[in-house]
């Protein structure tokens, strides 16, 4: 852990080089990912799965590939990209328990029109 390029990628990448690999999956448009959330303005979103924590860990391996990852404790891991992006995913975030991923752009220099945002990841209601 901190060692070498997240996914075994050959090459220290920036989070805008990550946006084509995540964005066919969730939901992206005008530098969002999901939907907006009833919690917050734009920048707090929601992905609706299955499987909230599977999907969580899918969109963080894809939006924080080829960065450096450090796992600090069972719950909580952070990706620093090329370009400065910090992207952070909590497996049960404090506010309502849900899978979560930050993505903080703000020290970035390569967003590739991704905006800062913070995502939870909610499970779909039963019928």
């Amino acid at each position: 852990m901190g060692t070498g390029n997240k996914g075994n990628s050959k090459y220290y990448r920036s989070v805008g080089q990550n946006i084509l690999i995540t964005s066919s999956k969730y939901q992206y448009k005008d530098g969002y990912f999901g939907v907006n959330s009833v919690h917050g303005g734009s920048r707090t979103r929601n992905i609706t799965a299955s499987d909230n924590l599977d999907a969580a860990v899918d969109f963080y391996n894809k939006i924080a590939y080829g960065g450096k990852e450090n796992v600090l404790n069972d719950n909580t891991s952070i990706t620093r990209m090329a370009d400065g992006t910090v992207v952070t995913m909590r497996k049960k975030s404090t506010s309502d328990g849900t899978p979560v991923v930050e993505i903080n752009i703000k020290p970035s220099s390569h967003t590739g029109g991704l905006k800062g945002q913070k995502i939870h990841f909610v499970c779909e209601e039963s019928k």
